[in-house]
Order: structure tokens, then sequence, then C-alpha cells
């Protein structure tokens, strides 16, 4: 089980030193307004568990089908009461599927940790870099680069306030090859439970490779059993 901490310093494999709660007001003080959004943010707070989240993953490539396949979250009270919550996640399906392990009590929405965990170790399969290379300018990127905007969105028929983050964090990095010109949106609504609308991951053609989009988007909730799982 993923234990307790931010879904930022788990991605970038970094805990808060000592765990005192002086040092972790102190790393969220020096964050960018993106990992505050992305990262410390009670995503979850609002849920009233057990319920799912479901997601519609879909990937699209220059000359060949598209791909959709689906992600599950299912979020439950923690078994002490304190704090929310126990996610077990279902990280698509079939031969595309990834077992990773149930999060307890994270800040945000661990969607985010198994999305972007899931990038780097394509970009690094795809490029033969580390994923902590990817990992490490993904978070020097959202620190340092990244552009936070208000927006409005559609949900459940109606427009409702969200933000939007983008970022390109491998730019002018030929190490990371055509991924250089990889592209990211995040976009976060209160109105949305769980909070994250949608991500999109752009990179436009380059030479003979065709372009390519990766999205998940937000595709509704399912109320689960009690006790159940």
């Amino acid at each position: 089980m993923i234990q307790r901490r931010s879904v930022l310093a788990a991605a970038a494999a970094a805990p808060l030193l000592g765990g005192a709660e002086d040092a972790a007001k102190d790393a969220r003080a020096a964050m960018s307004p993106a990992q505050l959004a992305l990262f410390e943010t009670p995503h979850l707070a609002s849920l009233r568990p057990p319920l799912r989240l479901d997601y519609a993953f879909r990937r699209e490539e220059a000359g060949k089908d598209p791909v959709s396949d689906t992600i599950r979250l299912a979020v439950r009270a923690l078994a002490d009461g304190n704090g929310c919550c126990h996610v077990s996640p279902e990280f698509l399906t079939g031969p595309r599927a990834l077992p990773y392990p149930p999060a307890s009590n994270f800040r945000g929405n661990p969607l985010l940790l198994f999305a972007l965990d899931r990038d780097t170790r394509e970009l690094s399969a795809a490029t033969g870099g580390t994923p902590t290379w990817f990992r490490n300018r993904f978070r020097q990127a959202l620190a340092t680069a990244a552009e936070l905007r208000p927006a409005e969105i559609e949900h459940d028929g109606r427009r409702v306030p969200a933000s939007v983050i983008t970022l390109s964090p491998y730019k002018g990095e030929a190490r990371a090859g055509r991924y250089q010109h990889r592209f990211y949106a995040f976009t976060l609504s209160e109105a949305v439970p769980g909070s994250v609308h949608a991500i999109r991951a752009e990179l436009p053609a380059t030479g003979e490779a065709g372009a390519v989009v990766e999205s998940i988007a937000f595709a509704g909730t399912a109320r689960l059993a009690e006790g159940a799982g």
C-alpha cells in the first residue's frame, strides 16, 4: 500500500524528511501555485465514500486506430475514520493494465500520481532514458515553468469554474528526443467529484512520426456497497 504523503513527494520519490508538521508546512509554502493545485489540494475531501470514480482513457495516434480504455478508483473511508481516503485503483484493463497498489490518505487525487508514473515509464521505454530523469524534469517544470489560469468547463449540463495547468516539461532537452515537444494540460474543478476533470498530453508530428494525443477524462461515479472490497 502507498502510505500517507503528498502525491508530489511520492511522484518525485522524495518524501518530506522527518515527517514533521512544520517541515511539511514549509515545503508547501515553497511550492508553486501549479504544484499546490495538483498535489497539495484535498481533491477527495468532499466525496461521500464508498463510491467509485470512473475515467475514460483515449489514445489517438496518426495512422493508427484509436485506443479507448477505462480507469476506476474505488474510494472508501479510512478504517480509523481519520482523514480521507483509501483508494484502490484499476488503472486500465487487459494487456494495458498497470497493477498500482492502493493509496491511503493522500492530500490530492492519486489518479495524478498513477497517470504521471505511467507516462514517465512510457517515455523511458521510448527513449532509453530513466523514469527518474523524466519525473525530475516534470517536477522542476511544474515548480518553475507551469502556467495556471482560470477557466470554465461543461459539467452536468452547466458551466462551472475550473483551473487549467499547462506545461512543456522537456522543452529544449535533446535527450528527450521528439518528446521535448510534449505538452500537458490538467483541468481541475471543485464541481467534479475527485476534482480531476481531464488530463491531456499532446505530441505533435515530427519527421515521419505522427502526432499523438492521450487523454484521461472524468466519466462519472458509481456507489459501492458498504464494507465491500
